[in-house]
């Protein structure tokens, strides 16, 4: 994983990631350590509004690579402004809180909401089970 300022050269192809999942299931804390290998104190997070966007570049085989990572908001009221990010995506990470059981069994809307506005259905899906230290112990 190299810092894009770190080596200079020409992209040999650029991927589309979504973050989909109910609100407040950690879709921005994933997305914040991946990118910048950074967490989120509980009293910093914070609701997405609309949608965010973070871009990784990787070196692989001696090819550049950009990852495009959309982060978008769980809330319903945003719902119409997240269909569009769906074009052209080439894998969604689906996001659950574990400690949430209604979050999970939500997955199967957000998956109808994926195969509708996705522009293919080749797309890479993942699902993630998120907070798992504030799962209790049954």
């Amino acid at each position: 994983m190299l810092d894009p300022a770190e080596t200079p050269g020409e992209v040999a192809a650029t991927f589309k990631l979504l973050l989909i999942g109910d609100s407040n299931v950690g879709k921005s804390s994933i997305l914040l350590r991946f990118t910048d290998d950074m967490f989120l104190g509980p009293e910093e997070a914070s609701a997405t509004i609309g949608v965010d966007f973070k871009v990784k570049m990787f070196d692989v085989e001696g090819h550049r690579y950009k990852l495009t990572i959309w982060d978008t908001a769980g809330q319903e009221r945003f719902r119409t402004l997240t269909s569009s990010y769906y074009r052209g995506a080439q894998g969604v990470v689906l996001v659950y809180d574990v400690s949430r059981r209604d979050t999970f069994e939500h997955l199967d809307q957000w998956m109808n909401e994926l195969n509708t506005y996705c522009s293919t259905h080749d797309v890479v899906k993942m699902i993630v089970g998120n907070k798992v230290d504030k799962a209790s112990i049954i």
